[in-house]
């Protein structure tokens, strides 16, 4: 069979070679430590990223817990007015009423009642259209 001898290089010229093996291995370092140390501080910056993220998603639901606990306490003030409202106003008409009975004054008793009942059924009907609209 046809088989070509090897040749060996010259003497010569294996120092050259190893020489500019030896500068491209120190390129080929050089490169390596770079992309780690990108990679490195890429890492590092995601992390931060994400810490940061995290950390502002935990203050907005804090804020939106708070906003929501203001609306509840404004809601129980407002109940607790209302009720307050409705029960001076059920003990004026409830003493009038018997201050008139106590006076003899069946007709008054008959008005304030009737007045009283188409003040609160009016109330009511716009009290159920408002609560509609919302």
């Amino acid at each position: 069979m046809n088989e070509e001898p090897v040749t060996t290089p010259p003497a010569e010229l294996l120092p050259a070679q190893i020489e500019r093996l030896d500068s491209r291995l120190k390129q080929i370092e050089k490169i390596a430590e770079t992309v780690e140390s990108i990679a490195e501080n890429g890492f590092a910056a995601a992390t931060k990223y994400l810490e940061s993220k995290a950390e502002k998603e935990r203050k907005e639901a804090e804020s939106a817990d708070a906003q929501h606990q203001r609306e509840i306490e404004f809601q129980d003030k407002l109940h607790k007015r209302s009720v307050a409202v409705l029960s001076l106003i059920v003990s004026a008409v409830f003493s009038l009423v018997v201050i008139a009975m106590l006076m003899g004054q069946f007709e008054l008793v008959k008005i304030i009642l009737g007045s009283t009942l188409a003040v609160a059924g009016g109330a009511g009907i716009a009290g159920l259209f408002k609560g509609r609209s919302k």
